[in-house]
């Protein structure tokens, strides 16, 4: 061995279902045992070319060149019940030489619970008794809501450095909620800043931004949200690469039809509606519900996605902009954007950048526009 490794755990037993957060956090681990231990003999166990007891005889095995050997086990749910027996045996008296990664792919708030493969081998009993030998981590998979404060909590394990809030409000605005693109785009940034530094609004903008194409949606949020400068950034991705008008109108229309059916919900719901804005009351529950609902009224959700009720209608806040519109407004605009598509169809139209952006501020200043008209 090399280097001082008694300050290093020995065992590492993880569990849960976000395998993305679980791997980042293992590389991690591996990379600062192998640093400090020097080079090492790795042993993943294999049901299929060895039984459980041959595997944890190799454990138990001093080798004759004293060298430091680490062994990881996946799926250990599955070990059958002797075989977990034999392992929490095992685990009284690791060798000084042997370093122990065990993956339960379990889920749910009680997976060190007693009566699960976990619980069996004492994993958080035995990580609260002698944290200088264990270490035992729940990894669950992230609710969309809760994605930003996973991002804050898992950065540091990822790539030793902290992340700023209005960095990770940012990075899921660009990269979206899926914690496998996060954790990809969190290297990208990682290679990009010096050691120890933070990762700040400005790295988001550099590393992630210049790298992805906005999409027709984020345009419609844009506009709907009457915010101009968020409509020309996102014109500006579009039109980076060849992009089709057509389709970026539909999104449109479908868009702004949405907040329609809103509205016209609202006004036979009224609760569920000053729920969702906080000025009806309502639990985190009774807000989850109420936008479930509204969703499905206005076509953007069905049966069985409440998984989507977070990105879908919340995030956006797709239920104050509707608020933001009068029915004779909305109705306007979906004139305006059937008339510009059969511009495009019929030739009379090229589908140009300029139009768009002409077409997208006659969108921001419906208001001011309805309101000449009706002089």
């Amino acid at each position: 061995m090399s280097g001082d490794t008694t300050m290093i755990p020995h065992v590492y037993i993880y569990s849960g279902s976000d395998i993305v957060g679980k791997e980042a956090v293992r590389q991690t681990t591996l990379g600062t045992v192998e640093s400090t231990a020097g080079p090492c003999v790795k042993e993943l166990f294999d049901s299929t070319a060895e039984s459980f007891p041959d595997f944890l005889q190799k454990i138990i095995t001093p080798t004759l060149f004293g060298d430091t050997r680490i062994f990881t086990i996946n799926h250990a749910e599955k070990l059958a019940g002797n075989d977990l027996d034999s392992l929490n045996r095992i685990l009284d008296d690791i060798p000084d030489d042997v370093y122990l990664f065990i993956d339960f792919a379990e889920t749910g708030k009680r997976s060190a619970a007693k009566s699960t493969p976990a619980g069996k081998i004492k994993a958080k009993k035995r990580a609260a008794d002698s944290p200088e030998r264990f270490v035992y981590r729940e990894f669950q998979s992230p609710p969309e809501y809760k994605v930003g404060q996973w991002l804050s909590e898992n950065v540091p394990g990822l790539c030793g450095r902290t992340i700023d809030p209005d960095a990770v409000e940012l990075l899921t605005d660009l990269a979206g909620r899926d914690t496998a693109t996060l954790v990809s785009e969190i290297r990208k940034i990682d290679i990009h800043l010096d050691n120890g530094v933070p990762i700040d609004r400005q790295a988001v903008e550099t590393v992630v931004g210049a790298s992805r194409q906005m999409t027709a949606f984020e345009l419609a949020a844009a506009c709907a949200s009457r915010q101009p400068v968020r409509v020309m950034e996102v014109i500006d991705s579009l039109f980076s690469t060849a992009c089709s008008v057509p389709m970026i109108i539909g999104v449109l229309y479908r868009h702004y039809a949405a907040l329609l059916r809103i509205r016209y919900y609202g006004r036979a719901n009224p609760r569920d509606a000053k729920i969702l804005t906080g000025k009806g009351g309502g639990n985190f529950q009774a807000k989850n519900e109420a936008a479930f609902r509204i969703g499905c009224a206005a076509g953007l959700l069905h049966e069985g996605e409440q998984r989507k009720v977070y990105p879908v209608i919340i995030a956006p806040g797709i239920v104050p902009q509707a608020q933001q519109f009068t029915d004779e407004e909305l109705w306007r605009i979906m004139g305006w954007l059937l008339d510009f598509d059969v511009a495009i169809k019929t030739g009379r139209s090229t589908g140009s950048r300029r139009e768009v952006e002409l077409f997208c501020y006659r969108l921001l200043r419906v208001s001011q526009l309805a309101a000449g008209a009706a002089v």
